[in-house]
């Protein structure tokens, strides 16, 4: 559950492909052309999920581009976002086109004639009175040929040059597993900002991220008396996964004893399911604290690389 009380936005820079910084996916805003890099079922459905609530709050069109081994139309896409809940939506707020609306020549995709359908959809989204368009989609596979990204790096400039408007909105998707590396490279750069999940936690002091790969949470902020009970929610959010968890800690700005006596009992129940909690880039003040009192020997614990101030 987010917690948004007071929020304010943290910006960060991405590790991946060089692009310009990250956005939580429940930031996005009308004009804005991100990627977003997945490497996990879980990880895809998580952006989806929040992806696709954010317009419909928001009232926009979504449009989703799907190649030939995406989902075949609004409710396999609902099923692949594995929603506990899956929400109303509006009949023709959702559409999925398939590789043959995308192709009417049944060849292989041409980036002009692509972006033309997207110009078509963009106009009929307004005429049906929606306030954006919002359009995803794993594309990645389907543009390029092998170690040839011509033709993806070709769309996603076409795409790009639409969207000073501000009447549409555009994420782009791509599986890692699936892309040659450089290929993974050159698209990351052809975007401006990376995505990723909303947080599970977001105050005026605290944000707390789930990430994927490795599994685990990114933690940032202040933990004092006041956001116990977030953090407390936020590890009990990954206590089920399987094999090793990692804490990324390398934008705590202060971590009470409290807070510390948290990780710690959170690394014993780990230890009894014989898997391991990382606290990886941990502030060299924190690090002081933690082998000065011996909690640095707590069963399931693995202390990582410090954080270089």
């Amino acid at each position: 559950m987010a917690h948004t009380d007071g929020a304010r936005h943290r910006g960060g820079t991405s590790g991946t492909g060089g692009t310009a910084g990250t956005v939580h996916v429940g930031d996005l805003r009308p004009g804005d052309h991100a990627c977003a890099l997945y490497a996990s079922d879980e990880e895809r459905a998580s952006i989806l999920r929040g992806f696709l609530l954010g317009g419909l709050d928001a009232k926009h069109k979504i449009l989703y581009l799907a190649d030939a081994d995406g989902p075949r139309g609004p409710g396999e896409l609902l099923e692949q976002c594995r929603f506990s809940g899956p929400p109303e939506v509006p009949a023709g707020q959702l559409e999925v086109l398939g590789p043959a609306e995308l192709s009417p020549r049944q060849g292989e995709l041409d980036p002009a004639a692509l972006l033309g359908s997207l110009r078509a959809a963009v106009d009929r989204s307004r005429s049906e009175g929606y306030r954006a368009l919002r359009i995803t989609g794993d594309l990645c596979t389907a543009l390029c040929d092998g170690r040839d990204v011509s033709r993806l790096l070709r769309y996603e400039a076409l795409l790009a040059a639409e969207f000073g408007s501000g009447e549409a909105l555009a994420v782009c998707q791509c599986d890692t597993r699936r892309c040659d590396p450089a290929a993974l490279d050159a698209f990351a750069s052809a975007h401006p900002r990376s995505v990723e999940v909303d947080p599970l936690i977001r105050t005026a002091e605290l944000v707390v991220v789930r990430t994927f790969d490795p599994p685990g949470l990114r933690i940032e902020g202040v933990v004092d008396t006041a956001s116990h009970r977030h953090l407390r929610d936020a590890l009990q959010s990954v206590a089920s996964v399987r094999g090793d968890v990692r804490l990324e800690m390398s934008r705590v700005e202060f971590l009470d004893l409290a807070g510390l006596r948290l990780l710690m009992t959170f690394a014993r129940a780990r230890a009894a399911r014989h898997c391991t909690v990382e606290l990886a880039g941990v502030p060299p003040h924190l690090l002081h604290v933690i082998t000065l009192i011996g909690w640095d020997r707590t069963p399931g614990l693995r202390l990582g690389a410090a954080h270089a101030c």
